[in-house]
């Protein structure tokens, strides 16, 4: 068996960004509006927005101070990183995303764990590493608007970036190459296929494969890198994320940041104390 992670380098796409082709703000506002006025019952949906017109910014321009203030700045990948949900693009290329989308649905209301629904999704769409190889090729994942140049910055000015996903790495590793991030500060799932390249299983040992594995990545983080540069204060290590499994991350990580860019979750927006909805608002 092997690692998922395929050698191949992202195509170039002319639209960097999710917010070209989109006309809808007044719409989510009110969508939004409508989840959270409603006692909470619709917290786990996600109101979808290819605009990053959601609601108003909570405190940016303090997520810019903590922004500055951290040494290590941790991202969420899909939905966040970028615009879409690399599982349920899979699934839909393979001709099986009703099926995983019943599935992430019956998860979403507790029904499961993490893990269990991870393994009945991918048993589900069984993907070949051919297909994967030509899913990359042929639908390349969307950047989120600006993140390439705050990642820039953020390099720039001497601080460590890592990208951690309830995804695979096979559908990071060429975002993550884009991104000029490293592997070795990637933490994701990973998918195995046997000796003729069909999927075999996934690789139940990394953190992100199960409830909390964010948090767990994050404190491996700690573990690794102990001090900064400077020697004695501490790390301080900041989390960027649209979804729930992010704003959980803390601790270990000292702050969450949420972001709505592409999708609005009304339970995240209500419980993060710092929340954007463009990453130009942290430069």
């Amino acid at each position: 068996m092997s690692s998922s992670v395929l050698s191949m380098t992202r195509p170039t796409t002319n639209g960097s960004s999710c917010a070209t082709a989109t006309t809808t703000a007044t719409l989510l506002a009110q969508q939004l509006n409508a989840a959270l006025a409603n006692n909470g019952k619709s917290s786990t949906a996600a109101v979808s927005t290819t605009a990053p017109h959601p609601p108003q910014p909570k405190q940016p321009l303090l997520a810019a101070k903590i922004i500055k203030q951290s040494h290590v700045v941790c991202f969420d990948v899909d939905s966040t990183v970028i615009c879409e949900e690399g599982i349920d693009e899979l699934a839909e290329y393979c001709g099986k995303g009703s099926e995983v989308a019943r599935v992430t649905k019956e998860a979403m209301g507790g029904s499961m764990t993490f893990q269990d629904a991870l393994k009945i999704r991918l048993n589900i769409i069984r993907p070949t590493q051919q297909q994967v190889s030509d899913f990359i090729k042929q639908r390349p994942s969307t950047l989120s608007r600006n993140v390439k140049r705050f990642v820039a910055q953020l390099k720039a000015d001497g601080k460590q970036v890592f990208l951690i996903s309830g995804g695979f790495d096979c559908l990071i590793a060429p975002v993550a190459a884009e991104l000029g991030i490293p592997l070795s500060n990637m933490y994701a799932n990973k998918m195995l296929f046997d000796y003729k390249g069909d999927y075999d299983s996934f690789d139940v040992t990394q953190p992100t494969s199960r409830s909390g594995g964010k948090a767990e990545a994050i404190g491996m983080i700690r573990k690794r890198l102990s001090t900064t540069a400077a020697g004695d204060a501490p790390l301080m290590i900041t989390m960027i994320g649209d979804g729930a499994t992010d704003l959980e991350a803390v601790p270990p990580a000292n702050n969450f940041i949420g972001f709505g860019g592409n999708v609005v979750r009304p339970e995240v927006y209500r419980r993060a104390q710092y929340y954007i909805t463009d990453f130009e608002q942290l430069m």
